[in-house]
C-alpha cells in the first residue's frame, strides 16, 4: 500500500513537473529564444510568400526582433514588409491572402485596423501569431509576428534584441 501511494505521488511530480515548462523548448534560454525566434520568423516569410509573385515587388524582412512581456514571460516580435506592385488593390491582396492562409495550415480571423484598413490574424501550428496589414499607403502589406509567450528564468537577462 505505502509502495503504491509513493508511486502515485512520484507519477504525479513527473506529470505535473512536465507542464511547468513548454514541451519542446530547449532549456538554454539563449537557444529559447532563437528557436521561436526562427519559428515567427518563419510564419512570416510562409505568410508573405502566400501572396502572389505577380502582385509582390519585394519582401523584406527585419535580421532581429525584440522581446515582450507577456502572462507567460517573453514572446518574441518581428516584421516583414511586403512591398507590391503598382498598381495593385491592396484590399483585394490581402483578402485573397487570408482565403489561401487557411489551406496553408493557419487559423485566420479578418479584421480592420483603427483606421480602417483591412488585417488579418493568422496563427500557425507553433502558436506564433502573424498579424497581416494593408499598410496606410496602400503600396504594401506590414507581417507583425508574436511568437507564443514562454518561459526564461528569473535570472536570466536577455539582450535588447535577437
Amino acid at each position: 500500500m505505502k509502495s503504491a501511494r509513493v508511486l502515485l505521488g512520484l507519477t504525479l511530480v513527473i506529470g505535473l513537473s512536465g507542464c511547468a515548462m513548454k514541451s519542446d523548448l530547449p532549456m538554454n534560454p539563449q537557444d529559447r529564444i532563437l528557436l521561436v525566434k526562427s519559428q515567427a520568423q518563419a510564419a512570416e516569410m510562409q505568410t508573405a510568400e502566400l501572396v502572389p509573385r505577380d502582385v509582390r515587388a519585394d519582401i523584406r524582412q527585419a535580421e532581429k526582433g525584440t522581446l515582450l512581456s507577456c502572462s507567460g514571460g517573453r514572446q518574441w516580435s518581428g516584421n516583414t514588409t511586403i512591398q507590391l506592385k503598382n498598381p495593385v488593390n491592396g484590399e483585394q491582396v490581402v483578402e485573397q491572402l487570408g482565403k489561401v492562409a487557411s489551406d496553408h495550415g493557419f487559423t485566420v480571423t479578418r479584421s480592420t485596423t483603427p483606421d480602417g484598413a483591412a488585417r488579418l490574424r493568422l496563427i500557425d501550428e507553433h502558436g506564433t501569431t502573424v498579424y497581416a496589414s494593408l499598410w496606410v499607403d496602400g503600396t504594401s502589406i506590414e507581417v507583425n509576428s508574436f511568437s507564443e509567450c514562454f518561459p526564461l528564468p528569473e535570472d536570466f537577462r536577455p539582450e535588447r534584441s535577437y
